[in-house]
Protein backbone atom coordinates (compact mmCIF):
# COMPACT_ATOMS: atom_id res chain seq x y z
CA UNK A 1 0.00 0.00 0.00
CA UNK A 2 2.84 2.47 0.85
CA UNK A 3 4.05 2.10 -2.96
CA UNK A 4 0.79 3.35 -3.92
CA UNK A 5 1.20 6.21 -1.99
CA UNK A 6 4.52 7.31 -2.96
CA UNK A 7 3.31 6.42 -7.02
CA UNK A 8 0.47 8.72 -6.84
CA UNK A 9 2.45 11.24 -5.24
CA UNK A 10 5.50 11.10 -7.54
CA UNK A 11 2.35 11.28 -10.83
CA UNK A 12 0.75 14.24 -8.97
CA UNK A 13 3.69 16.20 -8.28
CA UNK A 14 4.76 15.47 -12.19
CA UNK A 15 1.47 16.94 -13.17
CA UNK A 16 2.17 19.72 -11.05
CA UNK A 17 5.22 20.78 -12.45
CA UNK A 18 4.38 20.55 -15.81
CA UNK A 19 1.21 22.53 -15.52
CA UNK A 20 2.98 25.17 -13.34
CA UNK A 21 5.40 25.61 -16.07
CA UNK A 22 3.35 25.55 -19.38
CA UNK A 23 4.63 28.41 -21.56
CA UNK A 24 2.50 30.30 -24.05
CA UNK A 25 4.73 31.74 -26.16
CA UNK A 26 2.70 34.17 -27.47
CA UNK A 27 -0.73 32.34 -27.77
CA UNK A 28 -3.81 34.11 -26.17
CA UNK A 29 -4.54 34.06 -22.48
CA UNK A 30 -7.54 32.14 -21.94
CA UNK A 31 -8.83 33.20 -18.48
CA UNK A 32 -10.64 29.98 -18.03
CA UNK A 33 -8.37 27.90 -18.60
CA UNK A 34 -5.58 29.25 -16.72
CA UNK A 35 -8.43 29.15 -13.87
CA UNK A 36 -8.48 25.16 -14.37
CA UNK A 37 -4.92 25.04 -14.98
CA UNK A 38 -5.01 26.28 -11.39
CA UNK A 39 -7.34 24.25 -9.95
CA UNK A 40 -5.32 21.03 -11.15
CA UNK A 41 -1.63 22.42 -10.06
CA UNK A 42 -3.70 23.11 -6.44
CA UNK A 43 -5.20 19.31 -6.25
CA UNK A 44 -2.55 17.77 -7.52
CA UNK A 45 -0.11 19.31 -5.11
CA UNK A 46 -2.43 18.63 -2.44
CA UNK A 47 -1.90 15.19 -2.89
CA UNK A 48 1.89 15.08 -2.95
CA UNK A 49 2.02 17.14 -0.14
CA UNK A 50 -0.07 15.31 2.03
CA UNK A 51 1.82 12.21 1.12
CA UNK A 52 4.86 13.65 1.88
CA UNK A 53 3.19 14.91 4.89
CA UNK A 54 1.16 11.39 6.15
CA UNK A 55 -1.81 13.06 6.04
CA UNK A 56 -2.85 11.33 3.05
CA UNK A 57 -5.69 8.90 4.01
CA UNK A 58 -6.10 5.88 1.03
CA UNK A 59 -4.54 5.08 -2.46
CA UNK A 60 -5.95 2.94 -4.44
CA UNK A 61 -4.72 1.36 -7.81
CA UNK A 62 -7.40 2.25 -10.21
CA UNK A 63 -7.23 5.98 -8.49
CA UNK A 64 -3.62 5.66 -9.42
CA UNK A 65 -4.45 4.41 -12.79
CA UNK A 66 -6.81 6.94 -13.43
CA UNK A 67 -3.50 9.65 -12.16
CA UNK A 68 -1.42 8.07 -14.38
CA UNK A 69 -3.47 8.46 -17.39
CA UNK A 70 -3.72 12.32 -16.25
CA UNK A 71 -0.29 12.25 -16.17
CA UNK A 72 0.67 11.28 -19.55
CA UNK A 73 -1.78 13.40 -21.32
CA UNK A 74 -0.50 16.45 -19.37
CA UNK A 75 2.52 15.47 -20.88
CA UNK A 76 1.27 14.32 -24.11
CA UNK A 77 0.06 18.14 -24.83
CA UNK A 78 2.93 19.69 -23.09
CA UNK A 79 0.61 21.24 -19.98
CA UNK A 80 -1.88 22.50 -22.17
CA UNK A 81 -5.15 21.87 -20.79
CA UNK A 82 -7.31 23.61 -23.19
CA UNK A 83 -5.65 20.78 -25.86
CA UNK A 84 -6.79 18.11 -22.97
CA UNK A 85 -10.60 18.71 -24.69
CA UNK A 86 -9.89 18.94 -28.08
CA UNK A 87 -12.60 17.31 -30.02
CA UNK A 88 -10.89 15.45 -33.44
CA UNK A 89 -10.85 12.62 -35.69
CA UNK A 90 -14.29 12.14 -36.46
CA UNK A 91 -16.08 13.55 -39.69
CA UNK A 92 -18.81 15.12 -37.95
CA UNK A 93 -17.45 16.02 -35.03
CA UNK A 94 -14.73 18.18 -35.92
CA UNK A 95 -16.77 21.35 -36.52
CA UNK A 96 -18.64 20.33 -32.57
CA UNK A 97 -17.30 21.21 -29.84
CA UNK A 98 -17.97 20.90 -25.85
CA UNK A 99 -19.12 23.34 -24.27
CA UNK A 100 -15.90 23.51 -21.69
CA UNK A 101 -13.85 23.38 -24.79
CA UNK A 102 -15.72 26.68 -26.09
CA UNK A 103 -15.49 28.09 -22.51
CA UNK A 104 -11.64 27.21 -22.33
CA UNK A 105 -10.94 28.98 -25.64
CA UNK A 106 -12.72 32.06 -24.84
CA UNK A 107 -10.21 34.98 -25.13
CA UNK A 108 -12.12 38.10 -23.98
CA UNK A 109 -12.50 39.21 -20.72
CA UNK A 110 -14.16 42.17 -18.39
CA UNK A 111 -11.29 43.93 -17.05
CA UNK A 112 -10.95 47.28 -17.34
CA UNK A 113 -8.77 49.25 -19.44
CA UNK A 114 -5.27 50.45 -17.80
CA UNK A 115 -4.50 53.20 -20.46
Amino acid sequence: MKTLFLLQAVLCALIAVRLLFFRRDGAAHRPWAARLAYGLIVMAGAVAIGVLFGRYEWAMLALTGVVAVLCLAVYAVRGNVVELFRVTGAADLSSAESFLLRLLRKTHHDYPATR
